[in-house]
């Protein structure tokens, strides 16, 4: 077979032409800098008459070369690409393939095509007429801009073209970006034995890519009111070093941090041609195969949503609120997102919203799975994205009622991932009696709780949570800690008793699963218990009958030479009755063959 290639392509673009989708070959590649997932790749590119070897592949095309899809001898047609200028005031550029179609793979070509000579700048004419335009293989000339920032040396920007985030590495020393704003965290301080200070982080994203950049102290106090979310920016003088992946998702090797030379400035004119927040979505029925602490981007519907809860920082002792959504996908699978803060707060899951998540961090306990957002995570409701319409389409007609498995209710030897369980099978499958205990999923009601004693003054620092003994003299002693303390905080431990139709059990709730269960804060009880006697025996009998789906660790303890078996709550969330009824129908048809 003959492949056509588009002769005089590169020479056109090289001169600073434009090119309609030219059909070239893939005569080599060589990977340069970085590691994994992130590491870049030179092309050497042939149009058939010149090959150039000054080409890369956006990362976002790097799986492309890994999995062997693109190969050497490879006929692509570039649908997408830009140019950049390696240096100021110079014409010698570099070509980033954004976007591609892979014509024919190198093992069917087997050849190089035709007998392409080396391009030079010294070789190269200019060409004759304009092939084909095509507006986005044009460089992009940073405009002059209006000193809004009485640092900004516009000339700078003027006298050169924009660089892509791609191209952007610690071996150049001026550069300018136009970028859009995906995402801005919140002023964050931080306090060690080398000082304190305060930072913000924001990420970065153009055609060729996507980047971190963070400003501490006088440059956070400069530019957090100034850049806005989803606003496209002029950025340059800032020092680029190797990335935290820790700490983001990313797909670029570098980061860029702020100094007192940068210079910021809007961009006000063709700021549609920048594109938003890019996502690499993982369906959530692969999420159960990923490493914990990794950062996902991740897509589903809101199924159900949980009431906002209170809970007090370990580490800082901070008061922090926090829902959990769980969240459903056409691929069968259901996970658990927690959202914080503002977002928990102003979250409404009645509609059953469309959720896309950028970055949140994968967490695993006790064979669950689930996702948790961070300062740094973009979290968009309803995004006019393709992903985003194919799944309301999917759960409007038929897929809100379809079986899923819920990776963040995997647990011990609960009979299968995402199963319910009674009391009777629970009993039946002797869960507890091993050295380590079991985890389950039960549907259940509260029938009794035990008010009694069920708050405590408890130990005021962060890691303690030591019942205090009050001495009667304004002060509070922690055995634990061996101090007196003249304040406390408030502290839950709940005794209950929990039904279902094949018996009861009498349970243990901590802190924050009685907060689930009474629907209030420690901090809200204890007042009541010591001001308000009265609306504290109500608040009791108000959750009596109280329907929840609880997650149990049981477990055989010896008590007195008696074994007993503990159960002690691990959470206690509010029913999804479309999923409860969806299991129950599933149980009939299992139990007596009858469609429902």
């Amino acid at each position: 077979m003959s492949y056509k290639l588009s002769e005089g392509a590169l020479e056109v673009i090289m001169n600073g032409g434009h090119y309609d989708k030219p059909v070239m070959q893939i005569l080599g590649n060589k990977k340069i800098q970085g590691s994994g997932a992130n590491d870049r790749f030179r092309l050497l590119l042939s149009d058939g008459k010149h090959s150039l070897s000054f080409a890369m592949l956006a990362t976002q095309l790097n799986d492309k070369l890994i999995n062997g899809e693109l190969s050497d001898y490879s006929v692509v047609q570039v649908d997408r690409f830009i140019t950049s200028v390696l240096k100021p005031n110079s014409e010698k550029r570099v070509m980033i393939l954004i976007e591609i179609t892979i014509l024919a793979p190198g093992s069917e070509v087997g050849k190089k095509l035709g007998n392409p000579q080396t391009w030079t700048e010294d070789s190269a004419q200019a060409p004759a007429q304009v092939m084909k335009p095509a507006p986005q293989a044009k460089p992009t000339p940073a405009p002059i801009i209006k000193p809004s920032n009485p640092q900004l040396d516009s000339s700078m920007l003027s006298s050169q073209m924009t660089h892509p985030i791609a191209s952007l590495s610690p071996y150049q020393n001026k550069w300018v970006i136009k970028a859009r704003v995906m995402n801005k965290s919140a002023v964050r301080t931080w306090s060690n034995a080398r000082g304190e200070g305060k930072l913000f982080s924001m990420d970065l994203c153009d055609d060729s890519g996507e980047i971190r950049a963070t400003a501490f102290k006088n440059e956070c106090d400069k530019f957090y009111d100034m850049i806005e979310v989803d606003k496209v920016y002029y950025i340059s003088r800032c020092i680029l070093k190797p990335a935290n992946k820790q700490f983001t998702s990313l797909k670029n090797d570098y980061e860029m941090t702020f100094t007192a030379d940068t210079a910021v400035s809007e961009c006000v004119e063709d700021a549609s041609t920048v594109p938003s927040v890019k996502f690499d979505f993982v369906p959530i029925s692969e999420i159960a195969n990923r490493s914990p602490d990794s950062l996902l981007d991740m897509i589903g519907v809101c199924k159900s949503a949980a009431e906002v809860m209170e809970l007090t920082a370990k580490s800082t002792g901070k008061l922090l609120k926090k829902r959990e959504v769980t969240l459903v996908d056409s691929s069968g699978g259901a996970i658990t997102l927690t959202l914080w803060g503002n977002e928990a707060e102003k979250f409404d899951g009645s509609s059953n919203p469309v959720i896309a998540a950028k970055g949140a961090r994968l967490t695993e306990f006790n064979g669950s799975k689930s996702l948790s957002c961070l300062s740094s995570t973009m979290v968009r409701v309803n995004p006019d994205l393709a992903a985003a319409h194919q799944l309301r389409g999917w759960y409007d007609s038929g897929g809100a009622l379809c079986d899923t498995v819920n990776i963040s209710a995997r647990s011990g030897s609960s009979g299968g991932a995402g199963e319910w369980l009674t009391f009777s099978e629970a009993e039946a499958q002797q869960l507890g009696a091993g050295e380590r205990g079991d985890y389950y999923w039960l549907l259940g009601a509260l029938t009794f709780t035990f008010s009694d004693n069920a708050v405590y003054k408890a130990c005021p620092q962060d890691q303690c949570n030591k019942k205090l003994l009050d001495q009667e003299n304004g002060l509070y002693r922690c055995e634990k800690c061996n101090r007196d303390y003249p304040n406390y905080k408030y502290r839950l431990l709940l005794g209950a008793n929990v039904s279902d139709p094949t018996g009861d059990q009498r349970v243990t709730a901590f802190n924050e699963a009685a907060e689930s269960m009474l629907g209030r804060s420690a901090a809200d009880i204890g007042q009541m218990y010591d001001y308000d006697k009265a609306a504290y025996s109500q608040l009791f009998e108000q959750v009596k009958f109280k329907t929840f789906l609880f997650k149990f660790r049981t477990k055989m303890e010896t008590y007195s030479d008696e074994a007993r078996l503990k159960t002690t709550v691990m959470s206690a969330t509010p029913v999804d009755y479309k999923d409860a009824n969806t299991r129950l129908v599933k149980s009939i048809k299992a139990l007596s063959g009858v469609e429902v």
